[in-house]
């Protein structure tokens, strides 16, 4: 064996190792037929929606079919689509978005969700995006349940189990996988006195902890609010905790086209690295050399006669079944798709490149035709 070939399988057995510390550790949402319905607690369902005709119709349906009733309230943010008219005739209470009247600069969702909060006196809050999908009819229990386990106190939130239809959606594989590793809360090195970060597809509080943090006001100038909300709830001293959706929440991002997906990622990707520990991003790093060293021994093994091309595939294989193992944890995509690595990686780093750019150069991302700009 050649000193490339040993270091090409040094560095691939290096990936591997940081690719499982960095995601040892699981948090699922758990439904326990004995303690359903011991909730006496009173629940809103917030939906902040901007031309979501096509999309809202599978989460309102999904809400509907719960073995649990909570009011489903949608706010409806300036769209010029059915989608009020469609909320409304699945019986959910529909308010329309306004300009906020003090000068506040709203950016994203923030200001939907905190003016949907101030139109129920329920007990526990919980906000979902317009294309989440509760996956049975017992997933809202789970949810509830979860949320009990930290005494309906402090801040819940979970990222949904990613779904794809199209191919271009496989796209977004990484980019899953690292709004999940990169919280800080998926391996057993995370620093438990770290910031505490939140998923912002679906979140959930009790009232009265809202109230006293704020909410979604903290993150009026923020373009990830999962961020500001889960660093409001610290500052407070309240639980921050986060789950994965697997089995019961999941949600199909991006079903808009390509543009839509590249123009979703980028509009937050460097924000949300910028939050990650220090020793959780160079695992992530060192995980991801994995995809050019195990590539590149594999594609030299073909010219290179002092490379075994049975040792070079090995390593590939070993990689490559990690990585698909990783994945098929945050969203369901095709092991076709993730033998492929070195295409997702590619993609994964333009799109960094450029949303750090936008980020910390141009100051500006676009989103669902509106311009923001990032302070």
């Amino acid at each position: 064996m050649t000193k490339l070939e040993s270091l090409l399988h040094a560095s691939t057995g290096l990936s591997l190792i940081s690719g499982y510390l960095m995601y040892n550790r699981r948090y699922l949402l758990s439904f326990d037929k004995k303690r359903e319905g011991e909730t006496t607690q009173s629940i809103s369902v917030i939906i902040p929606a901007r031309n979501e005709e096509k999309r809202l119709p599978k989460l309102l349906k999904s809400l509907s079919q719960q073995s649990m009733r909570v009011e489903c309230i949608v706010m409806d943010d300036d769209s010029n689509d059915r989608t009020a008219e469609i909320a409304r005739e699945m019986g959910a209470k529909v308010y329309n978005v306004t300009y906020d009247n003090n000068g506040n600069t709203w950016i994203g969702k923030s200001y939907a969700c905190y003016l949907g909060a101030s139109y129920t006196v329920s007990d526990i809050l919980i906000f979902m995006d317009a294309d989440v999908e509760l996956n049975n009819e017992h997933a809202l229990e789970a949810i509830i349940q979860s949320y009990a386990r930290q005494q309906y106190r402090g801040l819940m939130s979970i990222q949904p189990y990613h779904v794809v239809y199209k191919p271009y959606e496989h796209l977004s594989a990484m980019f899953n996988l690292m709004t999940v590793v990169g919280t800080n809360s998926f391996s057993t090195l995370s620093k438990s006195k770290g910031e505490s970060l939140a998923f912002g597809p679906v979140t959930v509080m009790n009232k009265s902890d809202y109230i006293l943090t704020q909410g979604h006001k903290n993150a009026a100038s923020h373009i990830i609010e999962g961020f500001s909300l889960g660093k409001a709830f610290q500052r407070c001293q309240l639980p921050v905790t986060r789950f994965e959706g697997q089995g019961f929440v999941s949600f199909r991002m991006y079903e808009a086209g390509f543009k839509t997906m590249i123009e979703g990622w980028t509009k937050h990707l460097a924000v949300g690295a910028s939050s990650t520990q220090p020793h959780i991003m160079m695992l992530i790093i060192l995980w991801m050399v994995g995809c050019i060293t195990s590539f590149s021994g594999l594609a030299l093994s073909l010219f290179m006669k002092t490379l075994s091309f049975k040792r070079m595939a090995l390593s590939y294989s070993l990689y490559t079944l990690q990585f698909i193992r990783l994945h098929r944890r945050v969203g369901r995509f095709s092991i076709l798709f993730l033998a492929i690595n070195s295409i997702l990686f590619l993609v994964f780093i333009l799109v960094y490149i450029n949303s750090y750019r936008h980020i910390h150069y141009t100051k500006q991302v676009k989103w669902k035709g509106r311009q923001f700009s990032i302070k």
